[in-house]
């Protein structure tokens, strides 16, 4: 149910002008601070690549 609900969502901001990269979900036990640490340093250099919200900048316009 989670992966249907995944694939919508990402569906969904691909089609507001988001890249679909920008959502990810990822099960990480509260006793694994190091793996948490790793998930989510990778997710912002992902992130950084990908540039500003691109809704962020039409707002600005």
């Amino acid at each position: 149910m989670a992966n249907k609900r995944m694939t919508f969502l990402k569906k969904l901001l691909e089609f507001a002008g988001i890249h679909p990269e920008r959502l990810r979900a990822r099960w990480v036990s509260s006793a694994e601070a190091v793996e948490f640490v790793h998930e989510i340093s990778e997710f912002v250099e992902e992130i950084k690549k990908l540039g500003p919200n691109p809704l962020k900048a039409k707002k600005a316009a």
